[in-house]
């Protein structure tokens, strides 16, 4: 990344597994094969239980801190400062951990609240861009944030993020499945 600090190319990704036996076991499967890098973030409700997970394995002498690369993100609810300060130590304290090697802002779509069900709406929230990335900064500065990124963020979110910016974005991170590649360009 920009900020010299490497990661795996390799990693296991979370989202919709929430089933702790289920979670835990493709968490053991991956460590076994050689996996250190586990994708998470608030949103998947699963940190909790990749901090049990790792706090098992770092307890057993398994593994160390220092050999697991952690990426969390933050939830398009918790964009306005206050909400995305807490959801940072609410994201250090389930993943039991005293830094998160790369945290990013999910996405840039702030919601007052995040409707997914049929018939459901999203209330945005309007909170530019760069008042959450300044809360970023901050956890930056203090070390609990080895790296800082954007997720899902086009070309001119990304600009006026960076245009802005005390720390640059060190990571972008965007979907890519392999068997389901969108031919639209971005």
């Amino acid at each position: 990344m920009s900020n010299g600090l490497d990661f795996p190319l390799f990693g296991l990704g979370t989202w919709q597994s929430k089933d702790e036996t289920e979670l835990k076991g493709a968490l053991e499967a991956a460590i076994d094969a050689g996996y250190r890098y586990i994708d998470t973030a608030t949103g998947y409700q699963n940190e909790h239980i990749i901090g049990e997970f790792l706090e098992e394995k770092f307890n057993s002498g398994k593994l160390k801190r220092s050999d697991v690369f952690i990426t969390s993100k933050l939830t398009p609810i918790n964009h306005i400062p206050e909400k995305a300060d807490k959801n940072i130590q609410e994201s250090l304290k389930k993943l039991k951990t005293d830094y998160i090697d790369l945290y990013l802002i999910h996405g840039p779509w702030p919601f007052k609240n995040f409707a997914f069900g049929p018939g459901q709406q999203s209330e945005p929230d309007l909170v530019p861009h760069i008042d959450t990335w300044r809360v970023l900064e901050k956890y930056y500065k203090l070390g609990k944030l080895k790296s800082i990124g954007l997720s899902n963020f086009n070309q001119q979110q990304i600009q006026a993020v960076y245009d802005q910016a005390e720390i640059k974005p060190q990571n972008l991170q965007v979907d890519f499945f392999i068997f389901d590649f969108s031919k639209t360009k971005f």
